[in-house]
């Protein structure tokens, strides 16, 4: 697998990631700043999923089928 491959994919991964910790803040943990901020933190959440899935596939071309 090429370097360039393994990069999209750990901007993928590290993306997920991100958006996993935020909703865990806003519907688990019930953070103050996380409730007050009412829809940002899930839609933040959002954007940050459809970004980790446009790197995991931009990760998917750059290996070259």
């Amino acid at each position: 697998m090429e370097s360039v491959a393994l990069v999209w994919f750990g901007i993928a991964g590290g993306a997920l990631v991100f958006a996993l910790s935020l909703l865990y803040q806003r519907y688990v943990k019930r953070t103050p700043h996380a409730v007050k901020s009412r829809g940002s933190f899930a839609m933040f959440a959002g954007i940050m999923v459809l970004f980790a899935v446009g790197a995991a596939l931009a990760g998917f071309a750059s290996v070259g089928g």
